[in-house]
């Protein structure tokens, strides 16, 4: 029978787009593209991410093929020799291949049965060109919109099944305006969507990122009595917790597991938990901790386990928290300080809070002979520092746990002073000094105290702030640090130097006010001379030597002595070095350019000085200015005479007083 005009146009149509992709073209996008009634749209080739959408009965593979194995015998189908094989063998064998996503192979039989066996084209042969795209590596939307395209020039009317097998191929690669062409078409053909085609619709909105549709639709599903298949679901799942969606993925496992479906994925219960853990949502990780990990079908990984005792520590829950402890002891996890931390936020975020376990985790710390630093105690230093109360309760709490024959450590009854501080009471804060000695473990025998740097560093902070501040509290206290043969650190000296210059500053104050009742002269004297201990200080700082060891080359230290010190040249901070400049330059002490050269000589020591150092300049002439009468150069290194030969007789007065 000879084949007519229009199945030698779709012969010869074939053909062509053979050759072009045996060539390497994938643009073959060239058919005829005549405005039509149905399906008039056809999409330009795109490459698209694409997966395989498996069915939960698929999951039985004895065993895996490599990949160059199925590459090989996917090349020996596509080059198989089906010119001796009967007609109904090959239309069966069409439409196996298509079920497979054999697209080059469909494409040869296809050929085969139109040109050498005369078959007329069909909507049946078209239905299986179109089906055989669902592959995910050969297949393609834009090649379905050119079978589309060559019915339509034939005057071929997609059927039922047509429709769902574009369907089936747009659910693995998306193409929004096929999809909707077609829904249409159905719509006005009156064909009724199949349960296969609606998984297919939801399956192409959620690869395209348009949850709320997809979810819509499987909503819909549900309310039609229709059953949802699992890989949809897993789909679903997969795809909201890549896109951050923790909540609708929750909602979905929560379903299914209230529904008793059987044989959910691990990989699925695993992927929740850790967006949820990831996202801090409680619902979902204590869901799946104490439904998977409590018994044993999942054992999620560190980082894991670590953002689940974070999402127990942000809400509040205690249990959560505990039983990831205790999962990560079994499993001999070594605890780090941050797993410490986030059992102390937790403690302190139930309620009521539960001080005194939040303080007795300090004491477990100290005793695995962990390093307690100050950020370990920020959560509890945010609940105390506002309530004087409970200050005074927490430090109960260590009396009882210290009387008990737990190791109190330092950084506990630092976290008490630093309370006090910012509550401006150093009266309270020096009684909690003066008792640390009380603490000392037993183990380590008779002690006159352990306080450390940081406890005088927050007791220097306490003297500053107290009104009017307290200079000689602070001697005191650095008498007290050299005789525990505390080594000071560059904060100690920096506050010691704001101490001076506070208590300097309100002298000055005193002595200028009209309610002061002392001696003024008397008071800005004491003024100046605080101001000048405050420049020693500076000094002694800059001083700071330590001894290394010989045989330290001397690229490492530059300012190396034949003794072996090597000066640390610690600067305070920025807003130190502009206070003390700019206090003395108030008072016309000409130091005030040693400690400004001192900043620009070391600005890159100074965190801010490069941004904000002309402005530290600025300030310290205007000051000096004010002060003297005499204005600075541009460059500051020499004074200029502004008042004639009054300069003498007012540098005079001035080191009269600084004396």
């Amino acid at each position: 029978m000879t084949p007519n005009r229009g199945q030698r146009r779709t012969a010869h149509s074939q053909a062509q787009a053979q050759a072009q992709e045996s060539d390497g073209d994938p643009g073959r996008h060239g058919a005829a593209q005549a405005a039509g009634p149905k399906f008039s749209y056809v999409r330009a080739p795109a490459k698209l991410p694409s997966m395989h959408m498996h069915s939960s009965k698929a999951n039985a593979a004895p065993r895996r093929e490599s990949t160059s194995s199925r590459i090989r015998r996917e090349q020996q189908a596509d080059e198989r020799d089906y010119s001796g094989e009967q007609t109904p063998y090959l239309h069966t064998h069409l439409h196996a291949l298509a079920i497979a996503g054999k697209t080059k192979a469909c494409r040869v039989v296809a050929e085969l049965l139109v040109q050498e066996r005369r078959e007329k084209p069909s909507v049946r042969l078209y239905g299986s060109l179109i089906l055989s795209n669902v592959g995910h590596d050969q297949g393609a939307a834009w090649r379905v919109g050119e079978y589309l395209e060559e019915m339509r020039q034939a005057g071929l009317q997609p059927d039922t099944g047509t429709c769902h097998a574009v369907l089936k191929v747009l659910g693995v690669h998306p193409d929004h305006l096929l999809r909707t062409d077609v829904l249409e078409y159905m719509r006005t053909r009156w064909f009724q969507l199949n349960e296969d085609g609606a998984h297919d619709v939801a399956a192409g909105l959620l690869r395209e990122g348009l949850f709320e549709q997809g979810l819509e639709r499987i909503d819909g599903m549900r309310q039609e009595g229709v059953p949802v298949q699992g890989w949809l679901l897993d789909m679903a799942v997969y795809m909201l917790s890549a896109a951050g969606e923790v909540e609708e993925a929750y909602r979905i496992m929560r379903l299914r597991y209230d529904a008793g479906e059987v044989g959910l994925s691990r990989t699925v219960w695993h992927t929740v938990l850790d967006a949820g853990s990831s996202s801090r949502h409680h619902p979902s990780t204590s869901l799946i901790w104490n439904s998977q990990v409590n018994t044993g079908y999942l054992n999620p990984a560190s980082g894991t386990c670590l953002n689940v005792l974070t999402t127990a520590a942000q809400a509040g829950d205690a249990v959560l928290a505990t039983d990831v402890f205790t999962h990560l002891s079994k499993r001999g996890t070594a605890f780090q300080p941050i797993h410490y931390q986030q059992l102390l936020e937790c403690y302190l975020a139930i309620s009521p809070p539960d001080l005194k376990r939040a303080l007795s985790i300090l004491t477990i710390m100290a005793l695995e002979k962990i390093t307690i630093s100050s950020a370990e105690t920020r959560a509890l230093l945010l609940h105390l520092r506002n309530r004087p109360d409970l200050v005074t309760e927490a430090f109960t709490h260590l009396r009882e746990l210290h009387a008990k024959g737990r190791k109190v450590p330092i950084a506990a009854l630092n976290l008490l002073i630093e309370c006090y501080v910012a509550q401006h009471n150093l009266a309270e804060a020096l009684k909690v000094y003066k008792l640390i000695h009380t603490f000392v473990p037993v183990a380590e025998g008779a002690k006159k105290s352990f306080a450390n740097v940081e406890t005088f560093n927050l007791l220097l902070r306490g003297c500053r702030f107290v009104s009017p501040p307290d200079e000689a509290l602070a001697s005191f206290l650095i008498s007290e640090l050299l005789a525990l043969r505390v080594k000071p650190t560059a904060l100690t000296y920096d506050r010691l130097i704001l101490v001076f210059l506070q208590a300097g500053e309100h002298a000055i104050q005193s002595a200028s006010s009209p309610t002061d009742t002392s001696e003024p002269q008397a008071q800005r004297e004491k003024g100046l001379q605080l101001i000048d201990w405050a420049f020693r200080h500076f000094a002694d700082m800059q001083a700071v030597s330590v001894t290394t060891a010989p045989s330290a080359p001397e690229s490492d230290h530059p300012s190396n002595d034949a003794l072996g010190n090597t000066t640390l040249g610690w600067m305070p901070r920025f807003g130190t070095v502009e206070k003390l400049a700019t206090q003395l330059a108030t008072v016309g002490d000409s130091r005030c350019w040693d400690v400004l050269q001192s900043g620009e000589d070391h600005g890159e020591h100074v965190q801010g000085w490069e941004a904000k150092g002309k402005w530290v300049r600025r300030n310290v002439e205007d000051a000096w200015s004010k002060a003297t009468g005499l204005r600075a150069d541009s460059g500051g290194a020499e004074i200029v005479k502004d008042k004639g030969d009054g300069w003498d007789e007012a540098a005079a007065h001035v080191d009269s007083l600084i004396r």
